[in-house]
């Protein structure tokens, strides 16, 4: 039994580590950026936790975690994230305070280093879970200026659309032990639009937002391939997942959005998402014996994106370490803190039955050092998984 388990988990395990064998820099130019659907559950604690499969996430986060799930099913998801100062933003333009010397008292502020703006997830998020097989299907609409200077204000504006589906096997190794081994095919869609201006050109632009559809518009799309691992016994478990281990896609450029829409041709290459291998560990103790009013406790530790190791302008690894902890008190409130990217985070869950509210403050790190460039995120969220 041993031996055909081996010879079964022996493909898999050799692909997940075959990525961590090759140079991988950061970001090539024929790279993409992943499409991130990360929960505000797992935002919450610390980011996604790869041995962890106790809700849907684990389509997206290690497909193995499929065979630990029972049926559940999603309606739908609605959920506002909002990046760094974009209150301070929005007033400039909703208060008609918006001009060319309240922008540069604004980016002076700030040492002209902003990043800002704000992320819609859904309402696409149809999906089902259960038998050891899942499939989603998710959007996100999101629109992000990146400031560097005062002429060097960079706006993009996009969409995303994900159709992913996985199935898991379930394998008993005795005395308690079980491995469980997943893949998670998909699909995806990118437009987005990129505009780089200075400050008068900003001002100018939010007068007349419909401006921005004369400005470079590119389609990405492809097809990718998840893999991954999950060991279990009793209360710990661990887990091992690439992500796009292999998820090649097409990118057309056009000259500008109006060009896409009026059906003008554009200029297509070849461009791959950015692999990432992740390895953690997650411990379920039993504490109601106790803590009363304590139903569940769940703490979990990781390594995120081993690759970057080899890269060739690496992060600090420390902002790759992510550590989360819910706990789970009177069957409805699910309280979480976590650190990732050597920043807190911390959040809130209510099961209201219905429908699951959830409110998330969690920190990201733009640069390669701690504190290098720090950015602070709220993300409110409407859950309807049942």
């Amino acid at each position: 039994m041993a031996t055909m388990i081996r010879r079964r988990f022996a493909p898999i395990l050799a692909l997940c580590l075959l990525a961590a064998t090759e140079t991988a820099p950061a970001l090539s130019v024929n790279e993409i950026e992943p499409l991130d659907f990360t929960s505000p559950r797992e935002r919450s604690m610390g980011g996604r936790h790869v041995a962890l499969a106790d809700d849907s996430s684990v389509l997206l986060t290690n497909p193995a975690g499929l065979a630990e799930l029972p049926k559940s099913y999603s309606a739908a998801d609605l959920g506002l994230r909002m990046i760094g100062p974009v209150f301070d933003i929005a007033d400039l333009v909703a208060g008609g305070k918006m001009s060319t010397s309240s922008l540069t008292d604004f980016l002076a502020k700030n040492d002209y280093k902003v990043y800002a703006g704000f992320e819609l997830a859904g309402p696409l998020a149809l999906g089902y879970t259960g038998g050891g097989m899942g499939f989603g299907l998710f959007n996100k609409t999101k629109f992000i200026a990146n400031v560097a200077g005062a002429s060097a204000i960079n706006l993009t504006t996009g969409e995303d659309i994900l159709l992913s589906g996985g199935y898991a096997r379930r394998f008993d190794l005795g005395s308690g032990h079980e491995l469980d081994a997943g893949f998670a095919p998909k699909g995806f869609a990118r437009g987005e639009i990129k505009s780089s201006m200075g400050i008068v050109e900003a001002v100018d632009l939010s007068s007349h937002p419909g401006d921005i559809l004369n400005d470079p518009f590119t389609l990405t799309t492809g097809v990718g391939l998840d893999l991954g691992l999950r060991w279990a016994w009793r209360q710990l478990a661990a887990g091992l997942a690439c992500r796009d281990l292999f998820s090649p896609a097409i990118a057309t450029q056009y000259s500008s959005a109006s060009a896409f829409f009026g059906s003008k041709s554009g200029e297509s290459s070849y461009v791959w998402v950015h692999r990432s291998l992740d390895a953690g560990l997650a411990w379920n103790p039993d504490i109601g014996q106790w803590l009363r009013g304590v139903d569940s406790l769940v703490l979990a530790l990781d390594y995120r994106d081993i690759l970057d190791l080899w890269s060739i302008t690496p992060r600090n690894p420390v902002l790759n370490i992510g550590f989360g902890l819910e706990a789970r008190v009177l069957d409805i409130v699910s309280l979480r803190a976590g650190v990732a990217d050597a920043l807190l985070s911390t959040g809130l869950g209510l099961d209201l039955k219905v429908f699951k509210l959830n409110l998330s403050v969690f920190g990201t790190e733009l640069g390669l050092e701690p504190g290098d460039r720090p950015c602070y995120n709220l993300l409110f969220d409407l859950d309807f998984r049942y």
